[in-house]
């Protein structure tokens, strides 16, 4: 029994619509992992400060008081803002999407059962 030009016409809009969303998905997916990638290089360079400033403070390189406490803690991120860094790596994590080979996948067996 063929099929009717509408269905035709409605399945090829619904196929654009989720192509569509799918590229919005991949663009997403992008764009995430560029946030990842800066908040890695962030990490490494805060952990590189630490470890030089814990150098120094061995070396006795400072006076240890309250000027030197004000300096470290206008250097560092505090404990919210770490929670909150690992709060967006936690959210922005690619794992948990779908590759667009599994999307186009699903669509064709969709397609093959409808037909």
């Amino acid at each position: 029994m063929p099929a009717q030009p509408r269905d035709v016409d409605t399945t090829k809009a619904d196929i654009r619509t989720i192509d569509s969303k799918i590229n919005l998905i991949a663009q997403k997916i992008r764009t995430m992992e560029k946030n990842e990638e800066i908040v890695g290089r962030t990490l490494i360079a805060l952990n590189d400060r630490v470890e030089r400033l814990e150098k120094r403070v061995e070396e006795g390189g400072g006076s240890g008081g309250k000027a030197d406490i004000a300096a470290l803690e206008e250097k560092f991120a505090t404990k919210g803002e770490l929670r909150e860094l690992k709060y967006i790596i936690d959210t922005i994590n690619p794992l948990e999407f779908a590759t667009l080979d599994q999307v186009r996948e699903l669509l064709e067996e969709k397609l093959k059962k409808k037909e």
